[in-house]
């Protein structure tokens, strides 16, 4: 094969991917579900536990919490379990709900350490969801901001007529709200695109595939029947992605799936205060979102990078083509600002989010190679399969 055809070969690929991923990004904006943008129909009002691990997260608490207090869902419980923090979070947490109109726990969590076989997140989801009391379970990361009616929508699309013999829960997409440029410009290609670019998150919970399943567990909402069924968050192991993992384990005990929706209306999350911790946060999972081994998600970080700064390089080989993958991109990269509230002007920059993404990559890669990551003062160990 001469080097001509070779390029053109490239050329046409990456073409070929700008048109599936773009097309894709269409699909799921058109119709993948969104929370916060219907009317609330439902007339039945589950007891809802409100389930928060917290380790160290006394920040976080300060706007989480009050949020929660505006809520307007009854009947609800609000469930606190303090992982060994060392920051106060368990008493700036009973301060802050000290006047809840809802019932509210404060508990001490069992002290992790390695023989648990489970990570941190997963062994203080285990124990909040053994004293819930709620016929619905929804978990959520301390780093939250919901709306008033937040809870209001879960509940509202989990109990639809016909809904809860199809899905065991639904798990939210928010907003992710970021200080600095450097972060801002990463979240896209480590949470927005590749999830709107590579599943069909209208339809993948449907499916009897383990690698359509996802879930975010910045927000999951799961019926508790299937939550135990599937023997929860204590049978996931040694996982840094465990909110996937429970999704996918949800899906094989019990034939449900958890539907994703995007809820960039109703949820923001304010995840790393900025870019040493956002590289110190994605790099012990990031390597499990694309792909799962290192060897994989190596090939992933290889295509992405040839695919999406095709615009930039093919100028020079196949300018045709280059100019209609830049259109492509576009049109992907602003669905997907849209999408998630992040702002249009960060499009502009997609040459240095990509080499951001590069960066995140790396540090990943190593941390997977490593076998253990460090994270709020505890050494996991885990092996990627």
């Amino acid at each position: 094969m001469n080097v001509e055809l070779m390029i053109d070969v490239v050329c046409w690929f990456c073409l070929l991917a700008c048109c599936i991923t773009t097309l894709m990004v269409i699909l799921n904006a058109a119709l993948a579900g969104k929370m916060g943008q219907s009317e609330v129909t439902t007339t039945e009002k589950p007891l809802v536990s409100f389930l928060v691990p917290v380790r160290d997260e006394a920040h976080n608490l300060r706007h989480l919490l009050p949020a929660l207090l505006n809520s307007t869902y009854q009947p609800l419980e609000v469930i606190i379990l303090d992982d060994g923090s060392r920051d106060h979070s368990a008493k700036i947490a009973a301060d802050l709900m000290s006047d809840a109109p809802f019932p509210v726990r404060i508990v001490a969590g069992i002290p992790w350490s390695e023989a648990t076989q489970l990570s941190g997140k997963a062994h203080a989801c285990a124990q909040l969801a053994k004293v819930a009391r709620g016929e619905i379970l929804i978990f959520c990361d301390a780093d939250v901001r919901p709306s008033p009616m937040a809870i209001w929508h879960t509940v509202n699309m989990m109990m639809k007529p016909g809904t809860r013999e199809k899905m065991a829960g639904l798990s939210a997409l928010p907003a992710q709200s970021c200080e600095g440029l450097l972060e801002r410009l990463l979240i896209p290609w480590v949470m927005h695109l590749p999830l709107l670019m590579s599943l069909p998150l209208f339809c993948s919970w449907r499916l009897p595939f383990k690698s359509m399943q996802m879930a975010n567990g910045q927000w999951i909402a799961l019926f508790k029947p299937d939550y135990f069924a599937s023997g929860g968050h204590k049978s996931l192991g040694v996982t840094p992605l465990e909110d996937v993992a429970l999704a996918r384990q949800i899906q094989r005990v019990t034939g449900r799936g958890v539907q994703p929706v995007l809820a960039a209306t109703d949820i923001s999350v304010a995840m790393y205060s900025d870019w040493r911790a956002t590289l110190a946060g994605f790099s012990k999972n990031l390597v499990m979102i694309g792909g799962g081994t290192p060897l994989v998600f190596g090939c992933v970080v290889v295509l992405v990078n040839l695919v999406f700064m095709f615009p930039l390089w093919g100028y020079f080989f196949r300018p045709k083509l280059a100019l209609i993958c830049l259109v492509l991109v576009l049109v992907s990269r602003i669905l997907t600002a849209k999408l998630f509230k992040m702002p249009l002007r960060d499009v502009l920059l997609h040459p240095l989010s990509l080499l951001l993404f590069n960066i995140a990559a790396y540090k990943s890669l190593r941390t997977s190679l490593r076998g253990s990551y460090e994270w709020k003062g505890r050494v996991i160990k885990w092996t990627p399969i």
